[in-house]
C-alpha cells in the first residue's frame, strides 16, 4: 500500500475538522444573537492598542484566527466572562467584509476606551445644555518631541495628575483646557520614551448631537492644515437612524454610529475617534510617532 491516512489517523483528522466546523458554527450563532441583542445590551469599547490583534475562534492563541484588527480599530466586549484569566469575548464591525464577525483576544493587546481617572478631580459629572463653543483661532501645539523622557515632561508639564505603569509602558496624565474645551492629556511613555499622546474631551453634554458637531469641526480643521485624511469613516452597526439627522447623537450614545478619520503628518500619525456606548461618548484625539508604532502595546 502506498502511503495514506490510517483509520486511526483519518478518524482524528474527521474529528479536527468536525470539531473547527462546530466551532465556527456555533460562533456564528453567537454574533446572530449578539446583533439582534445589541439595541438593549450596549457593549463595552475597547481600543486595539498593538500593530495588530488576532481574534480567534477559541480562548487559546493556537485555535484559528477569524480576522487580524489593526491598531487604532475599536472592539466591543460580548461578554463580561473573562476566559482563561486573561481572554474576553469581542466583536468587531468589519468595514472591509461588510460584516460583523466574532472572537475572542487576550486583554493586553487592548485599552479601555474610556480612560480610568479620578472622576472627582477631572470633571463635575454636570452635563452642559449649551457647550462652550470650540474655538479652532486658539491654535495648540503640544510642548514635545518624541523620545523625550518623562522627566523632560515633568519639567514642562508639571506633576501629573494620576500616573499608571503596566510593564514597559508608562502613562502620564494631566487635565487642560485646549481650544475652549476641557481636556485629559495622556502621555505614554515606553522603555522611558514618550511614544504617543492622547486626548480625551472631558465635557459633558446633554444633546449627543454637540459631540458630532464637535468632531466634524475639528476634522474639517486638520483637513484644511494637513489635507484630505488617509482614512475617513462613519460606521453604522443599525441604520435606523441614518437617514435622520436629528437622532445621530442618539446613535451615537447607544454605540450604533461611529467616526473615524487619520493623517499622517511627518513622524507623526493623528487620529480622531467619535464612539460611545451606554450613553457615555468618547471622543479621543491621538497623536503617535510613526516610528514607534509598530514596536509598543499599551
Amino acid at each position: 500500500m502506498g502511503k495514506g491516512f490510517r483509520g486511526k489517523e483519518f478518524r482524528e483528522m474527521i474529528r479536527v475538522i468536525y470539531s473547527v466546523n462546530l466551532k465556527r458554527l456555533i460562533l456564528f450563532f453567537a454574533v446572530i444573537v449578539l446583533i439582534g441583542g445589541l439595541a438593549q445590551a450596549q457593549a463595552k469599547k475597547y481600543l486595539v492598542a498593538v500593530p495588530e490583534a488576532n481574534l480567534h475562534l477559541e480562548p487559546d492563541e493556537k485555535s484559528p484566527v477569524v480576522i487580524s484588527v489593526p491598531a487604532g480599530e475599536v472592539l466591543a466586549q460580548a461578554s463580561a466572562v473573562r476566559f482563561r484569566h486573561d481572554w474576553i469575548f469581542v466583536y468587531y464591525i468589519s468595514s472591509e467584509k461588510g460584516k460583523t464577525l466574532a472572537g475572542y483576544v487576550q486583554e493586553q493587546m487592548l485599552r479601555k476606551l474610556f480612560p480610568e481617572v479620578n472622576s472627582i478631580m477631572i470633571s463635575s459629572g454636570e452635563q452642559e445644555e449649551k457647550p462652550p463653543e470650540l474655538n479652532l483661532e486658539e491654535k495648540y501645539e503640544p510642548p514635545i518631541y518624541w523620545g523625550m523622557n518623562q522627566q523632560k515632561i515633568q519639567e514642562i508639564e508639571g506633576r501629573p495628575l494620576a500616573q499608571d505603569r503596566s510593564g514597559e509602558t508608562e502613562v502620564y496624565q494631566y487635565r487642560r483646557q485646549i481650544m475652549n474645551k476641557q481636556c485629559l492629556i495622556e502621555y505614554i511613555f515606553w522603555r522611558n520614551e514618550l511614544v504617543s499622546a492622547r486626548f480625551h474631551l472631558l465635557d459633558n453634554y446633554t444633546d449627543n448631537n454637540y459631540y458630532i458637531a464637535d468632531y466634524l469641526k475639528i476634522k474639517n480643521y486638520l483637513a484644511n492644515r494637513f489635507g484630505q485624511p488617509i482614512n475617513d469613516r462613519v460606521l453604522w452597526l443599525d441604520t435606523t437612524y441614518q437617514n435622520k439627522n436629528q437622532y445621530w447623537g442618539k446613535a451615537l450614545g447607544s454605540g450604533q454610529l461611529e467616526f473615524h478619520s487619520s493623517w499622517v503628518v511627518g513622524d507623526t500619525e493623528v487620529a480622531l475617534l467619535l464612539t460611545g456606548y451606554n450613553n457615555h461618548v468618547a471622543f479621543t484625539a491621538e497623536c503617535i510617532g510613526t516610528k514607534y508604532k509598530s514596536f509598543f502595546s499599551n
